[in-house]
């Protein structure tokens, strides 16, 4: 079945969450990293030379009748500029984010995902016990946004994507959410059924990450981790804890905690 207005709008958040603002050409072109088309999707139009999906893209700018919209699900629509600008919002204040951290998440991006496969981040992804944590992690951010901004969980879930899911290793890290002031919270996921002492694995892309985005990035580090209930303990690291009191080996990239 094709998908919906609605179900666009809702994958355009996790594309601004990224690039920070885009118009809407760059929203058509890109669209296919967060949702996957079907056959529907691509059937021609009848009236305009793309696919049925991308002409719906439009239609959200054209169905709009405000120059500049609010939209639920946490972007912004101004169609005084041609294209048409979507811009992301600070989900606790509201206020458009301003061009020049829109060109900071850009250039960071551009950086990031130039990168070649995370070859590490791709075994572990191929754990099963690491996919389990991220999925046990991305519930356990949306609950922690309910209870420290007391919203509501349909506003929490459009406020936790699960990125490496839908753009790939090469961001270098796994979740994003917010921080209780609506800025960005970067989040890299590691998994154990040991205890909190077990070493992990991070690719010199990662702590790269971790170097480039200082405070804005976290380890939640999952232990005793239980894969027939999927549950386990987690322990949130900031940037500035993980260098202080880690150590790193990089001939075999294993993180220890420091005696």
């Amino acid at each position: 079945m094709a998908h919906t207005e609605a179900q666009i709008r809702r994958a355009i958040k996790p594309l601004l969450t990224v690039y920070g603002e885009l118009n809407t050409t760059e929203v058509k072109d890109l669209l296919h990293t967060v949702l996957i088309f079907d056959a529907e999707d691509n059937i021609p139009s009848a009236t305009r030379n793309e696919a049925l999906i991308i002409q719906r893209i439009g239609n959200i700018v054209a169905h709009q009748a405000d120059i500049v919209k609010i939209y639920d699900e946490g972007f912004i629509v101004d169609k005084s500029f041609r294209p048409a600008k979507f811009s992301l919002l600070n989900p606790i204040s509201n206020a458009v984010i301003q061009p020049a951290e829109v060109a900071a998440i850009k250039e960071k991006t551009r950086r990031f995902t130039a990168r070649k496969v995370d070859w590490e981040k791709v075994r572990d992804r191929n754990n099963e016990i690491g996919d389990q944590g991220e999925e046990f992690v991305l519930e356990f951010e949306i609950d922690r946004l309910i209870e420290t901004l007391s919203i509501e969980r349909a506003k929490a879930m459009q406020n936790v994507q699960h990125l490496s899911r839908l753009q790939g290793d090469g961001l270098g890290y796994d979740i994003y959410s917010i921080n209780d002031d609506g800025s960005s919270r970067y989040i890299e996921v590691k998994t154990t059924s040991g205890d909190f002492n077990q070493p992990f694995f991070m690719s010199e892309n990662e702590r790269r990450f971790f170097e480039e985005y200082g405070d804005s990035a976290f380890i939640y580090r999952v232990y005793n981790f239980n894969k027939e209930t999927r549950h386990g303990d987690v322990r949130i690291i900031t940037s500035s804890e993980l260098f202080a009191d880690f150590n790193f080996d990089t001939t075999t990239w294993k993180v220890t905690p420091k005696e």
